[in-house]
């Protein structure tokens, strides 16, 4: 239940949602018009600026670490939500944006800055209703592009339980101390989660709360530097603003739930 409602929660906070409510209301309730329509107006204003948008990807996203400032750790653990889980046919992964997760897990570990690398999660083909996978099986696609980019087989480690970023530390930890990687008791920090920028403070929270003794890498950035993105074309609406708006707003809100239900 809280994996469908935690999805389905998204489209109720998608900024177009609030839009359309708003006009809906100015066009059928008389008495309201004025203000729906104006707060409407002021809405899409708002969350079709892309200037605001980058600022508010800023404030929340964990800036990018230099690699040269990493320090050597025995695993990085890599968050699934990087593929296009919808495309057919079903033998491949169909990399998405979140890809760059991957990419940048691989060159830590081509630079020895981690040992091993977990990827964490389900293949994010999975029911909304029960919240089963439907093909279980594919999140080890994931080790296959790992082998062909010259990762070691006994190097990569999967865990494909996990549904959300909850599960995916705790299963992880389940997953560790199964599998007798206690890293914890190496000593402290051996452990680098690598996952999107605007991603990584609610993962961190998640992983602690797990018992982990982790750092966080930020890949897979939205925002660009303020320097690139003042100028008179940052005030013309786009729809690429709106869906930024959207996706920071679930992950803020998610953040939030998972405070106040005890996850962080």
């Amino acid at each position: 239940m809280f994996f469908f409602l935690s999805k389905t929660l998204f489209y109720f906070l998608m900024p177009i949602t609030w839009i359309t409510l708003f006009l809906l209301i100015a066009v059928f309730i008389k008495k309201w018009r004025f203000n729906s329509l104006k707060i409407g107006v002021l809405s899409f204003l708002l969350f079709t600026n892309p200037f605001l948008a980058n600022e508010m990807y800023l404030l929340w996203e964990i800036p990018p670490t230099p690699i040269k400032e990493v320090k050597k750790y025995e695993l990085g653990i890599v968050l699934t939500g990087m593929s296009n889980a919808g495309k057919e046919p079903k033998d491949r992964i169909y990399a998405s944006q979140g890809i760059d997760r991957l990419l940048q897990a691989v060159r830590l570990y081509k630079e020895g800055k981690i040992k091993k690398i977990l990827i964490a999660g389900m293949s994010e083909e999975i029911d909304w209703i029960t919240g089963e996978e439907k093909l279980p099986q594919r999140t080890y696609k994931y080790k296959d592009m790992l082998k062909d980019m010259c990762v070691k087989e006994e190097d990569i480690l999967i865990e494909t339980k996990s549904k959300n970023t909850y599960e995916n530390a705790q299963l992880s930890a389940k997953f560790l101390q199964e599998n007798n990687l206690n890293y914890n008791s190496i000593n402290q920090n051996q452990i680098l989660v690598i996952t999107s920028a605007f991603h990584l403070r609610r993962s961190l929270g998640c992983f602690k709360e797990a018992g982990l003794e982790i750092d966080g890498f930020s890949t897979d950035f939205i925002a660009t530097e303020r320097k690139n993105t003042l100028t008179i074309l940052s005030l013309i609406p786009t729809e690429d603003a709106m869906a930024k708006w959207g996706r920071i707003i679930h992950e803020i809100v998610g953040y939030v739930v998972y405070d106040i239900t005890g996850k962080l």
